[in-house]
């Protein structure tokens, strides 16, 4: 990009962020697919704020459909959100959860994304999140904490309520729990299991297609992750998916896929026709997701730009003295 297209861009972003910045806490500034991203979700992404369910449900969504994260055979990976996490967990009778659940008949890795709220009644309560991968195939589960082992016993009961739902004959799942980097704080929890996500799913990724039939590394205790950089990768992806494609996406993409679908099959049904139906490709989002994971967590990419950063920390400092006051 032309250094004034990167200037364009700037702009595009800082504008997007001054007119976000301006909503209720209550208003949806974007809607991505199934998820509506409200304003008081784009706040949980400043520093020492925890993210709620629905900050998770957006960066899975974007993950499923970003061309970053294309897999040669997509059914292999399952991203469950937190709220079917929840269910899983709080259910006495997994198998009843089979019509609610995403068909894993032909996943091999399952992202489960663990809290360790057990109140029924407070489907977003909680205090912790850490990360739970399946592979369904080896019968293991990978476990990451980045607040020692806080939630393993939450995790040991979703391993068990998923090896139930699998109706495993010959047991449940063996769990690994991995050295993992820590949080140094009592709010980026969320952010490093949306890190975390990310990386392994570039793992799997990478693995699926290499020739060599590589298997995945589980490791990830030695690399360090920057939580602030996380925050962010997230921040820049909703406004860069607002300047680039609008508040609503998906909508339109669904219908003309079905359009397509649907004149494919009118072609392959038609008396004579050989025709084998048209290739569709996705649309192209074009954000920038580079997963923020280094050795030195010093050498991390810095996402956001100046511009932008400076007004968000303008914004924030106005905030907390009107409070303060």
């Amino acid at each position: 990009m032309t250094k004034t297209g990167t200037s364009k861009r700037s702009f595009k972003l800082f504008s997007a962020l001054v007119k976000l910045l301006k909503m209720r806490s209550t208003d949806i500034i974007l809607e991505y697919f199934d998820v509506s991203v409200y304003k008081e979700d784009f706040d949980n992404l400043r520093e020492e704020h925890w993210l709620n369910d629905n900050n998770l449900t957006f960066w899975y969504e974007y993950l499923e459909r970003s061309e970053s994260f294309v897999m040669e055979n997509p059914g292999e990976i399952v991203l469950l959100r937190p709220s079917m996490v929840f269910l899983l967990a709080q259910s006495s009778n997994p198998k009843e959860l089979k019509d609610v659940l995403p068909s894993m008949d032909d996943a091999r890795y399952v992202f489960l994304p663990i809290n360790d709220n057990d109140d029924v009644d407070l489907a977003e309560g909680g205090s912790h999140w850490s990360l739970l991968i399946v592979d369904r195939q080896i019968k293991r589960g990978f476990y990451y904490d980045t607040l020692d082992d806080s939630n393993v016993r939450e995790a040991e009961n979703v391993a068990k309520k998923l090896s139930i739902l699998d109706d495993y004959a010959t047991g449940k799942f063996t769990l690994y729990s991995l050295p993992t980097p820590q949080q140094t704080n009592g709010s980026d929890c969320g952010v490093m299991v949306c890190m975390l996500t990310s990386h392994f799913l570039r793992k799997i990724v990478e693995a699926q297609a290499s020739d060599s039939g590589d298997e995945v590394d589980w490791h990830v205790g030695e690399q360090l992750m920057s939580a602030k950089h996380g925050r962010q990768l997230l921040s820049y992806t909703i406004l860069d998916l607002i300047t680039k494609h609008g508040r609503k996406i998906g909508y339109e993409e669904e219908c003309k896929k079905e359009e397509i679908l649907s004149i494919d099959e009118s072609i392959a049904s038609s008396p004579g026709s050989n025709a084998a139906g048209s290739d569709s490709s996705e649309s192209t989002m074009d954000v920038e997701s580079e997963l923020v994971l280094s050795d030195d967590s010093s050498h991390s990419v810095d996402i956001m730009p100046k511009a932008l950063k400076h007004s968000y920390r303008l914004h924030l400092h106005r905030k907390t003295h009107r409070q303060a006051v």
